[in-house]
């Protein structure tokens, strides 16, 4: 027993009356460090999987049957909304159209699956709406907005990941209201890559084409100008220009933002076989 959380990254803390009981990551398998990240201090919320029908899909590898692509909102809330959970719930799905399944996993942690219609938010946008909800249940969450996935691969894997990883970057930046991937990649340099090369793996294989992958890394080699990356590949500006929308559409990522660029060119060097 500790009385305070244990400033190694490599030990868990777990809240103990009032100490804290340090254990070791390397101990523990993937599925039990996440319930030990997510648990509440409290009690456990009990997810009905009749009501819920992604339910099997995040907890049981159930494979989904049609051929979309999805991704998952995590929410933390700095305390619980205690008797609003239904209401703040209700609120995330009128304003939301897309969502296809939303539902608390514990009192402090909710899940949102968003379906790919090329019309999603964006991290700053969804931004803005969450702290409209916070004023409106007087609480404060927190938000990683996770990539799209298509339904091929095992969510239940591609969920444990992200909700590892968020709970690492909640730990490392507290007080970040709202972060998506590419926003958290220097967290994720810092608290090193590879428990996520999974994760990371399956959207460089979403993702990219070789042409993409072309695009990628001129565009970054040309600091982003797209002018200069149209002359290098020997592309008219607008060609380059459409296809850069093209692949916003598909992934919700603008290669025009640097952040964004970033992510695309580290995944294009860790994966591809024709790294430069």
């Amino acid at each position: 027993m500790h009385d305070a959380v244990a400033s190694d990254r490599t030990m868990l803390s777990i809240p103990f009356g009032q100490q804290f009981v340090w254990l070791s990551k390397e101990t523990l398998s993937k599925k039990e460090l996440l319930l030990l990240q997510l648990r509440d201090a409290d009690t456990q919320r009990i997810i009905d999987p009749r009501a819920h029908p992604w339910y099997s899909i995040l907890f049981e590898h159930q494979p989904i049957s049609d051929n979309a692509a999805y991704r998952f909102l995590h929410v933390h809330f700095s305390k619980s909304i205690d008797n609003l959970q239904s209401e703040w719930l209700a609120e995330i799905q009128q304003m939301l159209p897309s969502v296809v399944d939303l539902f608390f996993t514990y009192d402090n942690q909710a899940v949102i699956i968003e379906q790919h219609t090329g019309e999603n938010l964006r991290v700053e946008d969804l931004d803005g709406l969450f702290v409209a909800l916070d004023m409106d249940f007087d609480c404060y969450s927190q938000l990683f907005v996770g990539p799209f996935h298509r339904s091929a691969h095992d969510f239940t894997n591609l969920w444990q990941e992200e909700s590892t990883f968020y709970q690492e970057v909640l730990r490392m930046r507290p007080q970040q209201k709202s972060l998506d991937l590419p926003k958290a990649l220097v967290t994720l340099f810092i608290s090193g890559a590879n428990p996520y090369l999974s994760l990371l793996r399956t959207l460089y294989l979403d993702w990219f084409e070789e042409e993409t992958e072309t695009i990628i890394r001129s565009l970054w080699h040309n600091q982003g100008n797209a002018s200069s990356t149209a002359k290098a590949l020997f592309m008219h500006r607008n060609s380059l220009l459409y296809k850069i929308d093209k692949f916003q559409t598909a992934t919700n990522l603008n290669l025009k933002v640097m952040d964004d660029l970033l992510l695309c060119y580290f995944l294009c060097q860790t994966f591809s076989t024709n790294t430069d």
